[in-house]
């Protein structure tokens, strides 16, 4: 080993010092802003908080609750937010059938209240209840949670994560001792137990029973009625003449029409479908006019072209409901239109003419 003379050794002592110095001088210029009024804890890291752990219970049995409650003690100002909860892995082979360790019911809010020495700080309590679902010894990894403290501009000067102390607990298996499920004997099925029915369910019953007397009572005693007064009588004219009549009297009302035709239109219309429900003895009066036209065109009644009745009976209806506009002459051609659909109609029903060899053999 080489040995160092007197005036090296000097030297590296010399130098030492004055490194020192120059460092001491570095480290009191970036503090004398600090020192004459600045925020000196800026540059500081703030303090952690120490955490406590406690449980309700460390030995349970599978699927128990157990409540854990982490609390400490937070400078005023800064917060401790939780950020997700851990569920430890299980071991090769032995994972639960819901898949993991650790089933956790949701977090109820942190409990923020000051401290009783009134030393500037206050207590943070947060609670979590679990369910574990691994038999024998398993560990509850502490939350990850964000400590934030605020500045003196009153905005986060630095979030660090950090994390509680983990707890251990027992957890014993609902199985008989030294049995595996494999060799257990299912249990028998227990019947199924139905409730007693309430008061009020047969109040119910009854009240409905009693509801379909009345409707079926009600019921036989209309259609009895309806026995009692007999048939109707049959008008004494015939559809065509009834409605050709009514064309006549309408011909007279078109002569004074006035601005408003809808007490017209709907004359002309009821008397079009009663015409027709006499004829084709169909419910023609309940029936809309899309149902009209769909039904006569079931039955393989055509009008002529010539006739429109599609158009005629919309335009009736846009009168009747729509508000629509309509002049005398429009009036005058409608009911031209219903005089043609009667003629047609009537052709089209009439009885073939005989052949004359049937009429020489009679």
């Amino acid at each position: 080993m080489r040995f160092l003379l007197p005036v090296q050794v000097v030297s590296l002592v010399l130098a030492g010092r004055l490194f020192a110095v120059g460092e001491g001088a570095e480290t009191s210029k970036v503090n004398a802003p600090e020192a004459a009024g600045g925020d000196i804890a800026s540059s500081a890291m703030p303090s952690l908080p120490v955490f406590g752990v406690t449980m309700d219970r460390t030995e349970v049995s599978l699927g128990d609750p157990v409540t854990v409650t982490y609390a400490a003690r937070l400078p005023a100002g800064s917060s401790l937010r939780l950020d997700s909860l851990v569920t430890p892995e299980p071991p090769e082979g032995e994972r639960p059938p819901g898949g993991s360790v650790l089933e956790f019911l949701p977090p109820k809010p942190a409990v923020v209240a000051e401290a009783a020495d009134n030393e500037g700080k206050v207590l943070w309590k947060q609670t979590i209840t679990l369910l574990p679902f691994l038999a024998g010894r398993v560990v509850v990894p502490g939350p990850h949670l964000t400590f934030e403290e605020e500045g003196a501009d009153g905005k986060p000067r630095r979030s660090q994560a950090v994390r509680p102390a983990s707890v251990t607990l027992q957890v014993a298996s609902r199985l008989p001792k030294d049995a595996k499920p494999e060799t257990l004997t299912p249990k028998d099925d227990r019947p199924v137990r139905l409730p007693e029915p309430s008061l009020l369910f047969w109040l119910g019953i009854a009240a409905l029973t009693l509801l379909l007397l009345v409707a079926l009572v009600w019921r036989i005693l209309r259609k009895r009625r309806a026995m009692a007064k007999g048939p109707l009588a049959a008008p004494s004219v015939p559809p065509g003449a009834e409605l050709l009549a009514e064309l006549e009297r309408l011909a007279r009302v078109v002569e004074g029409l006035g601005d408003d035709p809808r007490g017209f239109y709907a004359e002309m219309t009821h008397a079009l479908k009663r015409y027709l429900e006499r004829r084709l003895d169909e419910p023609v009066l309940e029936w809309t006019t899309f149902e009209t036209l769909r039904r006569l065109r079931e039955k393989r009644i055509e009008f002529p072209r010539e006739i429109g009745f599609s158009e005629l009976l919309s335009a009736a209806d846009l009168v009747k409901f729509g508000k629509g506009r309509s002049t005398r002459d429009d009036a005058r051609t409608h009911l031209f239109r219903v005089r043609l659909l009667h003629d047609s109609l009537e052709a089209h029903l009439a009885p073939p003419p005989a052949l004359p060899g049937k009429e020489s053999a009679s």
